[in-house]
């Protein structure tokens, strides 16, 4: 009998990737973090590309169905959460990115996403070696707090990861693994080299550091944002970034539906916004018309994205950048002036004021601009674009805002409104 058919998975596992783990405690990067000399910048580039990965592999097992990726799924924290948690306190040093690292990890995000619906045995091996990182992490813990000195252990949520359960845990782990289908470990092996491998590469980017490899994408920014331009002006950026969260402020619906995943698109995608400046300003018309159906499809009315061209262009006019603002306040107007040819202003303040009158409306205190997303979505129906409509309604269905009743009432209203410009028709939404 051959003997390594008596062996469990995380034993196999354990044994045939050992000289993989020791490779690792020898590169550079770990190197220069046990003697105190990594650079904050290496750090800053290890945790966002991590946030890529880990953002792929837990949107992965999400979406899984598999009764053995559900079982892990129930027993691991999300990591992804740690690191932007790390990642959000480390904003304000405004460290560039290392753009080869930045390449790399969304080469893993995607190989991930890939391997998941063709080889569930690769997946596993990813998940060993990603999950195993929380027994190194916690050894390194106390390096990384020497090297930096953060204050009030900030900064370091995702090396602290599970804490004093990082045993218990990995106990668990190992039982649920071990019950893979045995037909499943030769590819769990074969995806453990292959993510130890690019883990190397991604390592040996981020350590020891060149002048030409410095940059800013928008993983800096948001790490499931990809690597979409923004802008290289510092003063641009941030001008995009305080319009971002002006417009956040403005309206309670982004925070209350989109949460914090949401509050970082919004910040990646003002970067994006900014960096059409440079642009001739058809180019711009044409990209923000794309951009607002994308974001109206997924329940962000183009009212928003117009506000949020005005708040922008307001920001970057405050630090002297005319030219830069200009196309961007020529942007909010032509999609302000396509909304107002399917709702005019009369029938707009008609729609929003009878919406706010109606008691699901009223009631929540704590979403006051949701007649005017409603209204706004409406103006989207009539441009085309029904889906923004649908998604609200399901939006509150789902969440229990509003029974169907009172779906009911706002579709009432909104045909209302609807038959009001001439179309003869009823469609309130979904």
């Amino acid at each position: 009998m051959d003997q390594s058919n008596a062996l469990s998975l995380m034993e196999k596992l354990r044994s045939g990737t050992w000289h993989r783990h020791k490779a690792m405690e020898r590169l550079p990067f770990v190197t220069a973090l046990v003697e105190g000399r990594l650079p904050l910048d290496s750090y800053v580039g290890q945790l966002r590309g991590l946030a890529v990965i880990f953002s792929a592999m837990e949107q992965a097992l999400a979406d899984s169905t598999s009764p053995l990726l559900v079982r892990l799924r129930s027993i691991m924290k999300s990591r992804f959460q740690l690191l932007c948690e790390d990642l959000a306190f480390l904003a304000s040093k405004c460290v560039p990115d290392i753009l080869p690292a930045v390449r790399l990890s969304l080469e893993i995000a995607a190989e991930i996403r890939k391997v998941v619906l063709v080889s569930p045995g690769e997946f596993l091996g990813f998940i060993y070696v990603l999950e195993g990182t929380t027994r190194g992490n916690r050894v390194h813990l106390s390096d990384i707090k020497d090297c930096f000195h953060f204050p009030e252990e900030q900064g370091t949520a995702f090396y602290a990861g599970y804490g004093e359960r990082t045993r218990i845990h990995w106990e668990e782990f190992s039982f649920i693994l071990n019950q893979a289908n045995r037909e499943l470990h030769p590819a769990a092996m074969q995806g453990a080299e292959k993510m130890y491998e690019a883990l190397e590469r991604f390592h040996f980017a981020l350590f020891p550091l060149t002048d030409s490899a410095r940059g800013l994408t928008a993983t800096a920014l948001n790490p499931e944002a990809g690597d979409h331009p923004v802008p290289r002006d510092a003063v641009i950026l941030e001008a995009a970034l305080r319009a971002a969260r002006r417009c956040w402020d403005e309206f309670p619906y982004f925070a209350i539906r989109y949460g914090s995943r949401g509050r970082r698109f919004a910040d990646s995608d003002a970067a994006w916004l900014a960096s059409l400046s440079d642009l001739s300003a058809r180019v711009i018309a044409d990209q923000v018309l794309w951009f607002g159906r994308v974001l109206s499809c997924r329940g962000m009315p183009t009212l928003l994205l117009e506000r949020q061209l005005e708040l922008l262009a307001d920001e970057l006019a405050g630090k002297g950048k005319a030219g830069a603002e200009e196309a961007l306040f020529q942007a909010a107007a032509d999609l302000r002036k396509a909304r107002e040819q399917w709702m005019p202003p009369d029938c707009w303040a008609r729609t929003r004021k009878r919406l706010a009158e109606l008691p699901v409306l009223s009631r929540a205190a704590d979403l006051p601009d949701l007649p005017s997303i409603f209204s706004a979505a409406l103006a989207d129906q009539r441009a085309g674009i029904p889906e923004c409509l649908h998604s609200l309604m399901n939006w509150l269905r789902k969440t229990g805002r509003a029974a169907d009743e009172e779906l009911d009432g706002i579709r009432a209203v909104l045909a209302a409104a609807y038959r009001a410009q001439g179309d003869g028709k009823e469609e309130g939404g979904a």
